[in-house]
């Protein structure tokens, strides 16, 4: 297919799952796998540990809602997308900013004198710049977009996603904004490892201001026609939206200034969202039934990944209220952020991509999933990674030795596979669907 022809989403998918399964996943299992064969955990490790989160939160996730984003968007307004051709650019732009951030933060980190630490300073302040600049070009091109005149049709019943889409697009370019300044402030210092609150900045705007507002905005859109789910409680989700606003304001606020109050009921807001967003979305309740066939969605592999999604983020919101009590002084501290982030991340973040993601991307191309008892694969492994990852974090204890560490080096692992099946489900299409596929054939190929 030649780049005139090839639709605008598909290398900024492909390139997500070539993060994903290199700086990300990989990168995180080598880690940990360092560390239980007892390799010395220096400020290269930190480092290393930085730029794997980062390509995890921009480069899989990211690239993947910009890639979907380009197709889904303009086709939900009933307009054109504006200037296509600035999309090269752009993932250029981004995929040049993430391959240095994963290539040079771990090697300036290692200690190396002379002319050598100044090129490599200067390329890691650069990957922040080539990301902040690339997600510039992509929210002008999305805002030119959606400021068209849109089809009337397509003005109906839209409900609260253009809001979340705009507080999602907005706390995208705050967290690159803060990850470039953190990057500054890392080479200044000569270690090449962002602050921890400078990182926690970077982090908090992605996952809370960025992630969870677009899997919510879609899900809304996708869940009715894809899982059977009854349509959204719009007043509910609008609700969540303005209660993880004030939530994600109060935690910045307190973990910028050491106010603990603030950050705990910052905190235990965001878990009062998450709640809402739930209950908005009905995933966890009944589902309507069809007149042909019988909805069962704990015997349906891809309506089990966002079960099971939805799950992960309900188990994050438990962690943010423990530590929300923690932070106010009514519980003992007992839980690091490390939990809640993977728990968002490689739980529900990961594991929605890679089941609405089977139904989205085979119906963009206009092609049938490769096979339908792949998604089995990606919901079991998906699952494990997250667990492997999240749990021994959350149950962390001297007594184990080193078996957290191969834990979570088996966490990358899972993580890795999982991706690779995901990958080869939604390109290897064979001519024939097999008889057990369903909802991926060309007329479903947006859910608009």
């Amino acid at each position: 297919m030649s780049n005139s022809t090839r639709p605008i989403w598909q290398p900024f998918v492909q390139l997500s799952l070539a993060f994903a399964l290199s700086g990300g996943f990989l990168v995180g299992g080598a880690l940990f796998a360092a560390r239980s064969l007892g390799v010395p955990a220096g400020s290269w490790w930190t480092s290393a540990g930085q730029a794997h989160g980062h390509i995890q939160l921009f480069g899989w996730a990211g690239l993947m809602v910009f890639g979907v984003g380009f197709h889904f968007l303009p086709r939900l307004r009933g307009v054109s997308l504006a200037s296509p051709h600035l999309t090269r650019p752009v993932l250029a732009l981004l995929a040049i900013g993430l391959l240095l951030r994963v290539l040079i933060q771990p090697a300036l980190a290692t200690g190396t004198d002379g002319p050598l630490t100044g090129i490599l300073a200067i390329a890691l302040v650069l990957s922040g710049l080539f990301e902040l600049a690339g997600a510039t070009l992509a929210i002008a091109i999305l805002v030119r977009t959606l400021r068209q005149r849109a089809v009337q049709k397509k003005r109906i019943d839209q409900g609260p996603v253009f809001a979340f889409f705009l507080v999602a697009f907005i706390s995208f370019w705050l967290a690159l904004a803060a990850n470039a300044v953190g990057l500054l402030f890392a080479v200044r210092g000569a270690t090449g490892t962002v602050s921890s609150g400078m990182d926690s900045l970077t982090v908090a705007l992605a996952l809370y201001g960025f992630l969870i507002p677009v899997a919510v905005a879609m899900s809304s859109r996708t869940f009715p026609l894809y899982f059977q789910t009854f349509q959204p409680r719009n007043r509910l989700l609008v609700a969540g939206l303005a209660v993880l606003m004030i939530g994600l304001g109060l935690r910045l606020a307190g973990d910028l200034t050491d106010a603990s109050l603030a950050g705990g009921i910052g905190r235990v807001a965001l878990a009062g969202a998450i709640i809402l967003f739930c209950v908005g979305l009905g995933i966890f309740g009944k589902r309507r039934q069809l007149p042909r066939k019988t909805v069962q969605p704990l015997a349906d592999p891809l309506q089990l990944h966002a079960i099971t999604a939805y799950g992960w983020l309900a188990i994050a919101a438990v962690v943010l209220v423990l530590e929300g009590l923690g932070m106010l002084g009514l519980l003992a501290p007992a839980l690091t952020p490390d939990a809640e982030r993977h728990a968002i991340g490689a739980g529900f973040v990961t594991i929605l991509i890679l089941g609405v993601g089977a139904h989205l991307l085979p119906g963009f191309a206009r092609l049938p999933l490769r096979s339908q008892r792949l998604t089995w694969g990606t919901l079991v492994l998906g699952n494990l990674a997250a667990l492997l990852r999240v749990a021994p974090v959350l149950f962390a204890s001297h007594g184990f030795g080193r078996l957290p560490e191969a834990v979570l080096a088996g966490a990358g692992l899972a993580g890795v596979i999982a991706i690779a099946l995901f990958a080869v489900n939604i390109h290897g299409a064979r001519t024939r669907p097999e008889p057990t596929a369903r909802n991926s054939s060309p007329a479903k190929s947006s859910p608009a």
